[in-house]
């Protein structure tokens, strides 16, 4: 059987590298529940969560789990899970849903993505070299490139992110990209795509040591295409980076962006606080 060829060169999608598997969670505590609850019990079930969070972070298995609390978003909590397998992610969320602190929480919302690099440059090179009409020539060259990429080092923290510690602040929205008529991000050559990307990308990076990003995608996962997280020092970081790249041509044309959550990583003298809280009521 012929196998269908790929598409020329200007119509072909970025060639990307996925790394961990996240899972956002939106969280609701039920004050009313634990306030009318044995107090007894009521300290326990945050004791156990205290305990579990604290083994999250510790990333004892490929990835790490962050407990944020939230100003806004109607929530109490956000919580971001990162792991090497699809399995682990799964079993995490059900741990946080089994433990006994899971009687007391309602989970809002769940967004599910993969840790994404997505390689336009690399793919507007290849292909000036491979026709990628050629399939086996393009397949082979682009396995090969791929793997190349993914032995560097600094791509491996990429795909494998860990949030760094004196940035406890965090941001994440969804987003996609256009598709209007006139004004189509999947419609636009390669070539555009790339520049365009590029351009961004320029932009992004004089944010560097302020702000770390994560991009992950979810193209057949969720309802968006992406996600992003951010990470700083300074919540107002978020605003000034956001603010600065809508006027950049990949998101004043092409971007539609979803509801922003914003955080603080919880520490652990933060839990003992909360549990204080709770006895008090």
């Amino acid at each position: 059987m012929t196998s269908r060829p790929l598409p020329h060169a200007s119509e072909l999608p970025p060639a990307s590298l996925e790394g961990w598997y996240v899972l956002h969670q939106s969280i609701e505590l039920d004050w009313t529940g634990l306030g009318g609850a044995d107090p007894a019990e009521a300290r326990e079930a945050l004791r156990s969560f205290a305990a579990r969070a604290e083994k999250w972070s510790t990333g004892a298995e490929p990835g790490w789990s962050g407990v944020y609390r939230v100003a806004g978003s109607g929530i109490d909590f956000l919580i971001l899970h990162f792991r090497d397998t699809f399995d682990r992610l799964i079993e995490a969320a059900r741990e946080m849903k089994l433990s006994a602190w899971g009687d007391h929480v309602l989970v809002r919302e769940e967004y599910l993505s993969v840790v994404e690099l997505g390689l336009y440059s690399l793919t507007r090179e290849l292909s000036g070299r491979i026709d990628p009409e050629d399939r086996e020539a393009w397949d082979a060259a682009l396995a090969d490139a791929l793997a190349a990429e993914r032995r560097k080092g600094y791509v491996r923290r990429r795909l494998e992110p860990r949030q760094p510690e004196h940035m406890p602040y965090v941001c994440t929205y969804p987003m996609d990209k256009r598709r209007n008529p006139g004004q189509n991000w999947y419609t636009l050559p390669l070539e555009k795509r790339a520049e365009l990307m590029a351009a961004h990308g320029r932009l992004g990076r004089r944010f560097a040591g302020r702000i770390v990003q994560v991009i992950s995608g979810s193209m057949g996962l969720d309802d968006w295409e992406w996600a992003v997280t951010l990470w700083a020092a300074d919540p107002l970081e978020f605003k000034a980076i956001i603010g600065e790249m809508r006027y950049d041509a990949a998101s004043a044309e092409y971007a539609e962006f979803g509801p922003f959550t914003v955080g603080k990583r919880m520490a652990g003298g933060e839990f003992e606080r909360l549990l204080s809280s709770v006895a008090a009521r």
